[in-house]
């Protein structure tokens, strides 16, 4: 899957919530799940700035 477009950390929060309730998964496993299926166990698949962003997006759910 290719992704064009550098998501920002609203769209990582929203993918991430989204993960979270239809799965009923936690945070943790959701952030699991998304490395996986988004990143292919790789973060920097996509470059610096969508990891960077991903992180802001962990961080912010983590502190709500």
């Amino acid at each position: 899957m290719k992704h064009a477009k550098v998501q920002n950390a609203d769209y990582f929060k929203t993918y991430l919530t989204l993960i979270m309730d239809h799965r009923a998964l936690s945070l943790q496993e959701a952030i699991d799940f998304m490395v996986t299926t988004y990143f292919c166990n790789n973060r920097e698949l996509y470059g610096n700035k969508p990891k960077q962003q991903f992180e802001i997006a962990i961080q912010q759910l983590s502190a709500s």
